[in-house]
């Protein structure tokens, strides 16, 4: 499981997002190629790596063409440059982007109508927002989903999210901070957000808290299973007195799509005795197990006292992860004790790669240790080669292992 944490020290705005998001490797042919499937031209993406207060990151911007009018608040006198809700909804579905994107994104789009049209009193039809429908913001939230997605993201957790005080411009005139499409999408909410009042400006955009509030699961999080593969820096544009940034941590809880330097390591076992669990408790145990961040997780069929069969849940673990673990088994499961024990092991090193072949492209896992070499493919990457090119399984593996070996050779 891939856990996004973002730090909202600053706030959070679409641009930003996305900026922390490619500084974490997210593709901009790969975004370009899918916002390409909207059919809506007029805009360029800027991805520029810089720094800021001595810290790198990235600085993301939507380029309009032929002077657009970028989000800025309503427009007045019924002259308005965006679209509306409606024309937005449509817009998606025409759109050749997957469903879990377009799902979200119209998500997002939905709050944030809803909250202008709640703001001014106005149907949700009849108003036409920069928020909902100038290009940069259909730009930003589009992104966003497609992003995520890109990125192969399972929660996101925001921590820290912190708005400023005081009064913004905007279209209508002057507004209190939080604007209030911010306030009106946080009511019946628990998000927790903390005002800053060393800043004197907007720090959570609508599109900021749009994304918070439809795509982040969790708030606060002081613990994060996995392991933290990579973090950086997406840069706002408020001048605010101190670093205007979201900072953002990818961690893997998926032990199979990590890398491996060492060739040794330190594990724990836990075990524990079950003589009344389901099957289907147990697969569930398993399967939470593993997404908390356990090395592996199974179960050995046992007989126990009385004659009764039962089921022996065995967990690896790295020592750091015992609490957390021990707690789960005995929240989760029908545990009353579990046995621990420390464990040297020998691994091989491992390195994720993607290979060419005759078939396609293929991420496989180059393994190593002490001069021996091999390879490791991911059933589910042979699946998809299989099924575009209409062959079994085992061939496809053979020969992708075959193409590997004499590479190597």
């Amino acid at each position: 499981m891939k856990t996004l944490v973002l730090d909202a020290f600053s706030g959070i705005s679409g641009d930003m997002f996305l900026g922390a998001l490619f500084s974490l490797g997210l593709s901009q042919t790969d975004l370009e190629n899918e916002l390409a499937k909207l059919h809506v031209s007029g805009f360029h993406l800027t991805v520029k790596q810089t720094e800021r207060s001595s810290i790198s990151g990235v600085d993301f911007d939507v380029v309009l063409a032929d002077h657009q009018h970028k989000d800025n608040g309503v427009t007045e006198h019924g002259h308005h440059h965006g679209r509306n809700f409606q024309m937005i909804q449509t817009l998606l579905q025409k759109s050749t982007l997957k469903e879990k994107v377009k799902q979200r994104a119209l998500m997002m789009f939905k709050e944030i109508a809803l909250a202008e049209s709640q703001v001014h009193h106005k149907d949700l039809n009849e108003v036409h927002f920069h928020e909902v429908g100038a290009l940069d913001s259909i730009v930003d939230l589009v992104g966003a989903a497609i992003a995520v997605e890109l990125l192969g993201i399972d929660q996101i957790v925001v921590n820290n999210l912190a708005d400023g005080t005081g009064t913004i411009k905007i279209a209508h005139g002057v507004v209190p901070v939080p604007v209030p499409a911010v306030m009106q999408m946080r009511l019946g909410t628990n998000i927790p957000v903390q005002q800053r009042f060393d800043v004197h400006t907007e720090l959570v955009t609508p599109t900021g808290m749009a994304i918070v509030k439809c795509l982040a699961q969790s708030f606060n999080v002081t613990t994060t299973p996995g392991v933290l593969e990579k973090t950086g820096y997406g840069f706002g544009k408020r001048a605010t007195g101190s670093l205007n940034a979201l900072r953002a941590s990818l961690f893997n809880s998926k032990l199979s799509a990590q890398e491996v330097a060492q060739t040794q390591d330190q594990v724990m076992l836990l075990e524990t005795n079950l003589d009344d669990i389901t099957g289907e408790q147990l697969g569930d145990a398993i399967q939470g197990l593993m997404e908390l961040g356990a090395k592996d997780a199974w179960s050995v069929p046992i007989m126990m006292k009385k004659g009764r069969p039962a089921y022996k849940l065995c967990v690896l673990l790295a020592p750091q992860q015992k609490q957390q673990l021990l707690e789960y088994l005995f929240a989760q499961t029908s545990a009353i004790g579990v046995r621990s024990q420390l464990l040297q092991r020998e691994i091989m090193q491992r390195q994720l790669k993607t290979a060419k072949t005759s078939l396609g492209e293929i991420k496989i896992k180059q393994l190593s240790y002490q001069g021996i070499s091999k390879f490791s493919l991911e059933h589910d990457e042979l699946l998809r080669l299989a099924a575009k090119w209409h062959r079994p399984v085992f061939e496809v593996e053979q020969q992708i292992l075959a193409e590997l070996q004499e590479k190597v050779n």
